[in-house]
This record gives C-alpha cells, sequence and structure tokens, in this order.
C-alpha cells in the first residue's frame, strides 16, 4: 500500500490538488496528506519542512509514503523532513519529481488500485506522456507496446467492445473508474482502440488512446478472471464509467452583445539579446521567472477550479505542464552558453520556435494551441522584465478589442462588466473562446481590418451568430 504527500507553497493549491486527487478515489485504498503554505497570514506562500515531516507520519502506517512537491523550497522542505524522521519512517518514503496536478493524479489512481511503490512512481513520472502525444510533442520515452503475452491475434484472448458515450470521453475521472474496476481481476488485460493497445492499469496509459465520446474501445483479458473482467467492464461501460454522459450545462452568450470599445494592447519592453551578465546569472534569472510563473499557474488552476466547475482548470493545468518541461529550460540554457544572451532572448527564442510549430499543423484544433505558448512566453517575460500585467478600467457593458486575447488573461475578466470580447484574430478553437463561452461573454474573433478604426468609448455590436462586429452610427 502507498499513501501520498503533497507540498505545495500554496495552501489553496495543495488542498486543490487533495480534493482533485480524492475525487479518484472510491474507498480508503490511499490515504493523501497535505503539507501547504505556512502560517503567517501576511506571507502565506512557503513551505514548512515541519509541516512536511507531521503529513508523513501521519499516512506513514502503509507500505511506502509518495512525496509530491511543487517547486524550489518545497523539495528542500521534503528533503529536510526526511532528515528530522525517524530512520524507520524515512526509509518508507520517496520523493517524486513527477509534475505537482498530474503526477499527484495519476499516483492517487495507481496507489488505490494496489501498485507497489515502483508502479506508482512510474505512473507518476509519466503524467505528460498522454498531453505530449495529444499535442505532437516530441517524447523521451519510448512508446507504449501492447503486452506481448497478449497479442491481438492470440485465439485464447476473449475481449468485449462498447462505444463510450461520454461527453468528454474518458477524460481523467471515469478513466480512474476504470483503472481502479479492473484492477482487482487475475487477468492479462489489454485495452484497444483503432489498432493501438495499453494496458488499463493507469490513468496515464488510458489517456494515450485520447477516447473521445462515440468512440469503439475494447477490452482483451485472458486468464482465471478474464469472463469477470469483460463483464465488469461491460457494466461499467452502461453506467458512463461512474458519470452522466449529457453534456454538461454551459453558460453562453446572448446571439448580440452592445457595449463600449475598449482598445487593448499589452506591451512589453523590448528584448535585448545581448547580456552583460554571466550566463551563470541569465540561467537563475530564468530559472527563478519560470518557478514564479508556476506558482501563478498552480493558483489559477485552484481559483478557476473553485469559480468554475467542469474542465477549464485543466488548461492552466496543461500550461503548466507545457512550461515544467525541464527538456525547455535546457534549450533555453544551450542558447545562453553558446550565444551569451539574456534569459529574455533565449527564452523568448525557444517559446517562438514552439508556436510556430504549432500554427504550421493541419489540424486546426490544434493550431489554435498557439496562443497557450504565448501566454506562457508573456507570463514569463513579465517576471523576468519585472512588469506586471494591467488591464484597462472597463465600465459595464464593456467590448474588449484587441488583436488576439491569452486565456490566462480571458479569465481575468469579470463578466458582470466585460460582455464581449471582439479579435483581430484568434480562433472559435482557442482555450480563450472555451472560457469565454463558460463565463457567458461573447467571443467573436478573425475580423481583421474591419477593427482597424475603432476607437475607445465607440459603441460596438456583436452578432455572435454572424461572427461580426457593428459599429453603432
Amino acid at each position: 500500500m502507498v499513501n501520498l504527500v503533497i507540498v505545495s507553497h500554496s495552501a489553496r493549491l495543495g488542498e486543490g490538488v487533495g480534493e482533485l486527487a480524492r475525487q479518484m478515489l472510491m474507498g480508503e485504498d490511499c490515504k493523501i496528506a497535505i503539507a501547504a503554505g505556512i502560517d503567517d497570514p501576511q506571507n502565506p506562500i512557503g513551505t514548512d519542512p515541519i509541516k512536511v515531516m507531521a503529513a508523513i507520519e501521519s499516512v506513514a502506517d502503509a507500505d511506502n509514503v509518495l512525496v509530491m512537491m511543487d517547486i524550489g523550497s518545497a523539495l528542500l522542505s521534503a528533503e529536510t523532513a526526511l532528515e528530522l524522521l525517524e530512520p524507520a519512517v524515512a526509509a518508507k518514503v520517496r520523493l517524486c519529481a513527477a509534475p505537482l496536478v498530474e503526477g499527484t493524479l495519476a499516483a492517487t489512481v495507481s496507489a488505490a488500485a494496489g501498485a507497489d511503490i515502483d508502479k506508482v512512481v512510474a505512473d507518476a513520472m509519466n503524467a505528460l506522456e498522454a498531453k505530449r502525444e495529444q499535442l505532437g510533442l516530441p517524447s523521451p520515452a519510448p512508446q507504449t507496446q501492447a503486452t506481448p503475452s497478449l497479442a491481438l491475434a492470440d485465439g485464447e484472448a476473449k475481449s468485449v467492445s462498447v462505444v463510450v458515450k461520454n461527453h468528454n470521453g474518458l477524460h481523467v475521472r471515469p478513466a480512474s473508474r476504470l483503472v481502479s474496476t479492473l484492477s482487482g481481476f487475475n487477468a492479462a488485460l489489454l485495452l484497444e482502440k483503432n489498432g493501438k493497445c495499453v494496458t488499463p492499469d493507469s490513468l496515464n496509459q488510458i489517456a494515450l488512446l485520447q477516447i473521445r465520446c462515440n468512440d469503439t474501445i475494447r477490452l482483451l483479458a485472458r486468464g482465471e478472471q478474464a469472463d469477470d473482467a469483460l463483464a465488469a467492464f461491460s457494466q461499467l461501460a452502461a453506467a458512463n464509467f461512474g458519470e452522466s454522459a449529457a453534456a454538461p450545462a454551459m453558460q453562453t452568450a446572448t446571439a448580440a452583445v452592445t457595449g463600449k470599445a475598449y482598445r487593448y494592447a499589452p506591451t512589453l519592453p523590448p528584448v535585448v539579446k545581448k547580456s552583460v551578465l554571466s550566463v551563470t546569472a541569465e540561467q537563475s534569472r530564468l530559472r527563478n521567472a519560470l518557478d514564479l510563473t508556476l506558482l501563478d499557474l498552480m493558483s489559477l488552476v485552484t481559483r478557476v477550479e473553485a469559480s468554475w466547475p467542469g474542465d477549464l482548470a485543466a488548461i492552466f493545468s496543461g500550461h503548466h505542464m507545457l512550461l515544467d518541461d525541464p527538456e525547455l529550460f535546457t534549450r533555453a540554457c544551450e542558447l545562453l552558453r553558446s550565444e551569451h544572451c539574456t534569459a529574455e532572448y533565449a527564452w523568448q527564442q525557444v517559446l517562438t520556435e514552439m508556436s510556430a510549430q504549432y500554427r504550421q499543423l493541419d489540424d486546426a484544433y490544434l493550431r489554435a494551441r498557439d496562443i497557450d505558448i504565448d501566454d506562457l512566453l508573456q507570463r514569463s517575460l513579465r517576471h523576468l522584465q519585472q512588469c506586471p500585467l494591467t488591464l484597462p478600467e472597463f465600465t459595464a457593458p464593456a467590448i474588449l478589442v484587441a488583436d488576439d486575447l491569452c486565456p490566462s488573461t480571458v479569465v481575468a475578466l469579470d463578466p458582470a462588466v466585460v460582455k464581449g470580447i471582439c479579435l483581430r484574430g484568434g480562433s472559435p478553437l482557442a482555450h480563450g473562446a472555451l472560457i469565454a463561452r463558460e463565463m457567458g461573454i461573447a467571443w467573436v474573433c478573425q475580423q481583421g481590418h474591419a477593427l482597424d478604426a475603432v476607437q475607445t468609448g465607440e459603441a460596438l455590436t456583436l452578432d455572435v451568430a454572424g461572427q461580426r462586429v457593428l459599429r453603432q452610427k
């Protein structure tokens, strides 16, 4: 049995991750303890080794305790806590380098299914793989292969096929139900979609199949309890894997929205290439800015999760995973060494290249993810340049007019004041559009030169259905 400890700089974030993880549990198969924030009302952000030690001790009745951490001092506090613990307890503890949110969810499901510590750690560490594959990013991990002893052509394997009716497919919660349901059977199992197979023993494996609504999936089973596993699978699918199959209720803006235009064009100081600092100093500047941006995203996940039920928080959890990819930092450091440039220049080069890769994709949905990369770039550059983002002082009803809009900017708007967003570019498939619709803010994009003459203060009407902007005479 493996229990978990969540260590975070933010008490709200730690509790939020814990709440998400507990939703993956169907019993008391995995205990979760939280050690987040510090007891200082004026400066609550930080980590405390004593809190971490107490949290570990509270769940040390298991074979092992896995500690999930966010960044920076969380790791240092966990290492200090290990030194303070009794040797017998410390010997049970493993520190995990996986991303906090996705890694914790994957580890929770794995631990609840009865996996040993090595399997739980492996599932947590592989939490990035499904998202990498979905976004078309290169992966350092080997491709998942079907279990050799249970090939599709094996006549001894029994199977059953089902059509997934869940509106959002097998996302994290229904996938966790599937892992839990199948974990107790004495049978070799494979889950197959369109000829691709994975072992259904972790969230990560199931996520690699990218199972959407109306997809057909097949469970293959061989062994003593193969029939029981197939029956349980069929029963779970009939119950929509533990959730409603209906589309979630979503707020929508009215067909036409009228308000006062506010032009919005956020700026940053120009990026300078040549550095007057050492390479080590620039690396330190970049690492600090990325850590601050990661903390921003963690807080954003918690706030969005509390304000809007559904999957909006997963957008910013995905941002966190993308930014926390060590390969990006490594590439930036290579530029710092080879070109002796500033952290701003190196980071801009790395993320601009990634954004361009998205814009060249054939899939319109994936092309719309380029603004997510730009969002991360703008946030991290603002930390590097110490230039905080400021929004206009809106008066209701307001229509925000811009070239494009980052998802994190959209979520910062007050829907009681900002009634519409009108963009020169953008995409109806962008995450900002999804967030705006959920908040009840009209979203009209790809207006091009029609916005050239629009001035702050003039009245605009957004025709949402026709995706056009009308200037009032």
